[in-house]
């Protein structure tokens, strides 16, 4: 899952935050302004769209596009484009009034009075990002950055396989060996495909890393089951880099699911729960 925040303010100093939260496999969207859900909808394969909604008077959109390598993300508020670092955007236009209130003479005007239009400059109370929706965002951070070791495990095992292939000794720990016991069972059954094994287990950890980080708690569990596996065929060469290494990666694999948990469990539940 994909979570995106704007965080702007206007010429009053009032702030506002933005969040969207897609759901790239389901295409399940949901927008908050300030906490509060102004949008909830998506469709499987919708890869390009626009979602309008209201900033405090001011007209907003996000518009999610694709460039066939991953989605971008734009919110424009007022028509004008907010960058992540952040904007000040400008009052919304009111409808303008001709009615002046002049002082009546037998009142002189003192400091504390106003005629009509005329604002304090004082500022009015700022609103920040509700605490329970920034805890989320943080939640969903942290099961993407889990959901992301199986990529790591699967680009480094995919080197560890090629360097091999040359005849190169070198090879990084974070990759798999549960792989290259699969290889030579099949060097004794069939060796002019033992590359199979290795193939295959690449493609199973990218995939798992696909759903991981949609939000599939199942990936999570089978994941880090797999690769605890794979840790204790380290443990049985005795290599300890590895099995350190291999740890480190576990440990935040269960932190994400501990996370996934919290946000409600499955790829549906993550988009929706409040």
């Amino acid at each position: 899952m994909a979570a995106k925040r704007w965080d702007f303010r206007d010429e009053d100093l009032r702030k506002y935050s933005v969040d969207l939260e897609h759901q790239v496999l389901s295409g399940q969207r949901r927008i908050l302004v300030n906490g509060r859900e102004v949008f909830r909808g998506g469709k499987f394969g919708d890869t390009n769209s626009e979602h309008a909604f209201d900033v405090d008077g001011h007209s907003a959109a996000i518009s999610i596009g694709t460039n066939g390598f991953g989605y971008t993300y734009n919110l424009t508020v007022g028509g004008l484009l907010i960058p992540t670092e952040g904007a000040t955007i400008p009052r919304p236009r009111r409808a303008e009034t001709n009615t002046t209130v002049l002082p009546s003479p037998a009142t002189p005007m003192t400091s504390t009075a106003r005629p009509t239009g005329v604002t304090s400059a004082t500022a009015s109370p700022t609103q920040g990002p509700d605490p329970a929706t920034a805890a989320r965002v943080a939640l969903v951070r942290r099961v993407e950055k889990g959901g992301r070791w199986f990529f790591w495990i699967a680009g480094l095992s995919l080197i560890n396989f090629a360097l091999y292939a040359i005849g190169s000794d070198l090879g990084f720990a974070l990759g798999t060996a549960i792989d290259w016991f699969f290889d030579g069972v099949l060097q004794g059954l069939a060796p002019s495909v033992t590359w199979l094994a290795h193939v295959v287990t690449i493609a199973l950890f990218v995939f798992l890393g696909m759903r991981a980080t949609a939000g599939a708690t199942w990936a999570f569990v089978v994941g880090g089951i797999l690769y605890a596996i794979d840790g204790l065929v380290f443990l049985l060469l005795a290599d300890w880099i590895a099995i350190a290494i291999h740890a480190f990666a576990l440990f935040g694999i269960v932190s994400a699911l501990r996370a996934l948990r919290k946000l409600g469990g499955d790829t549906l539940s993550l988009a929706s729960a409040a």
